[in-house]
């Protein structure tokens, strides 16, 4: 390991309190299925990867978005295919997560807490739109971006179907 990844990569824990520590279960590396509609009648599928890491002695976690997968980008190319990172970091003062998401065409801060079993993540510079993770499991986990209407009503802008790889 180069000393850049010795200096970012952890395995150790406990920095986070284990009442916090959320996102522990999703550390790993994830087979994904990517579903949206982005036009009206065609739906896509989209195959890809998610990893997530514990960073920085462990005081956070980062993930690496991969969507169309390394492995399928040649055979099923998508022209607005994301290749992003998030950093995830708990803050003690608030009790919830301060999150950034970059990636070629935008970058995103969020705020995440925990609502029973799912992680929700609300977009600070968007109204009424939100990140979700939900199902969380050992072996899976499902997550979408979603936005609520001035009516009260969900649009579901797509969403995210996690298998934990090995």
């Amino acid at each position: 390991m180069d000393y850049f990844s010795e200096a970012l990569l952890s395995e150790k824990t406990g920095k986070i309190p284990e009442a916090y520590d959320w996102f522990a279960p999703l550390i790993g590396d994830w087979a994904c299925d990517y579903y949206d509609e982005p036009e009206e009648g065609r739906k896509r599928h989209v195959t890809g990867e998610w990893t997530f890491r514990r960073i920085l002695e462990s005081t956070g976690i980062q993930d690496v978005f991969i969507f169309p997968s390394r492995s399928t980008k040649e055979t099923d190319p998508q022209p607005d295919g994301e290749y992003g990172t998030s950093l995830r970091m708990f803050n003690r003062k608030s009790g919830c997560y301060d999150v950034v998401y970059t990636c070629a065409t935008c970058m995103k801060r969020l705020t995440f807490r925990k609502e029973g079993d799912r992680l929700a993540g609300e977009v600070l510079d968007e109204e009424d739109a939100f990140w979700i993770f939900s199902d969380i499991t050992p072996d899976g986990f499902h997550w979408e971006n979603v936005r609520i209407r001035k009516d009260g009503s969900r649009e579901l802008v797509c969403e995210i179907f996690g298998k934990r790889i090995g």
